[in-house]
């Protein structure tokens, strides 16, 4: 996993432990621009515009990574991770994915 950007690594995380690898949405936005709003909305508190900007950036950029890398899916209204993705993400503990979520959420994006 060391191929990996921590924000990257979060997303395989986040979609894992928090959805079991699956998620569903509606928004008219791009999938990969509505999770990236999402998850640093939950990140990062509205006062902070210009950290939960550039993390939604960063998120955003991540999420095409994956897709290319056939770890994330993006169908219709689902985000799904691949048996790949699965793979990798089972190698990511739950106490790690914690750790990155509470680094991300300080600001320390790299």
């Amino acid at each position: 996993m060391e191929e990996f950007s921590k924000i990257e690594k979060f997303v395989i995380a986040y979609i894992w432990h928090e959805f079991f690898g699956k998620l569903y949405f509606s928004s008219s936005d791009k999938p990969e621009d509505f999770l990236a709003k999402t998850i640093a909305s939950e990140l990062i508190k509205e006062k902070e515009m210009r950290k939960r900007q550039e993390l939604t950036k960063l998120i955003a950029q991540a999420i095409n990574k994956l897709k290319e890398y056939w770890i994330l899916q993006v169908s219709g209204y689902e985000v799904t991770l691949t048996s790949y993705g699965q793979n990798l993400a089972q190698s990511i503990p739950k106490a790690e994915y914690e750790k990155l979520k509470n680094e991300i959420s300080a600001g320390k994006f790299k």
